[in-house]
């Protein structure tokens, strides 16, 4: 906590230049040690008829802390860190870059959220409710990533487990390696890469209500395949053994002996496996 910098701009909004100096001055900034951890709250004063008071803070602390921060109206940046981060926002962006070891939640009720180079994390959490929701260069055990409105992105990406859910927008993964995959965008395109280390067992489910659906398996995969479209057509490029009756909407099928699972579906719009 000694280790902490913190500054905090106050800013007063009011019809004369004295009434916002004074809501400023009437604003009280409040640190609570306890242990090893710092909490920085504020008082503002009661506002009203186009009076308001807004607080900006830069804080640096030791790389080795983890933090939690939430703003009603206003963006987030974190970078540097090693441990837990929490960082929400009622409006505005999130954005993390440069953080390692620890758990990773990040979310937005109108604005985009943004993770980048991270690595031995455990849990990572990015949603958005308007906004679009990426993330490059990130190593955890896994990784959940959504927007309500807007794109999800992710690349160079290794998990265990990986879900990428779009409700208005598309959802798109390049180079992307995990064992469990479950892709789905309500309207949009969904299309998804992955990796050459990618292994080859595993086991995606990859979907759209209106859009296409493409993706490119892991080299060497071997197991089921199963592709179907309500209005579309379904295409796929892997040697394929087929059972049953090739359709021009369905597709059931094996590649290898493998225990391995692609499980590909869109409503309206085209599948392709390559």
């Amino acid at each position: 906590v000694s280790e902490t910098r913190v500054v905090a701009t106050i800013r007063g909004q009011a019809p004369t230049e004295e009434e916002a100096r004074e809501l400023a001055e009437a604003t009280e900034i409040r640190f609570e040690p306890a242990g090893d951890r710092l909490t920085i709250k504020a008082d503002t004063p009661k506002t009203s008829g186009g009076r308001s008071v807004s607080i900006s803070y830069d804080i640096v602390a030791p790389q080795q802390t983890s933090i939690e921060c939430s703003s009603a109206s206003g963006s987030v940046q974190a970078r540097n860190l090693q441990g837990d981060v929490r960082a929400t926002t009622a409006s505005g962006s999130v954005t993390c870059e440069a953080v390692r070891g620890g758990s990773v939640h990040m979310s937005t009720a109108s604005g985009s959220v943004r993770l980048s180079n991270a690595s031995e994390l455990g849990d990572c959490e990015l949603g958005s409710v308007s906004g679009r929701a990426s993330a490059e260069q990130v190593q955890a055990d896994s990784i959940r990533i959504s927007s309500a409105s807007g794109s999800v992105e992710l690349r160079d990406a290794r998990a265990r487990d990986i879900e990428m859910r779009g409700t208005s927008g598309s959802v798109h993964a390049d180079r992307i390696d995990c064992s469990r995959l479950n892709a789905e965008s309500a309207s949009g395109r969904a299309a998804v890469e992955f990796a050459p280390s990618a292994p080859a067992n595993v086991a995606a489910s990859v979907s759209s209500i209106s859009g296409s659906v493409t993706v490119v398996a892991p080299t060497g995969f071997a197991g089921r395949v199963e592709m179907s479209t309500t209005s579309g057509s379904v295409q796929c490029d892997l040697p394929l053994t087929v059972q049953g009756r090739i359709g021009t909407r369905h597709i059931s099928g094996s590649v290898g002996q493998g225990t391995g699972s692609l499980t590909l579906h869109a409503t309206s719009g085209s599948v392709h496996v390559r």
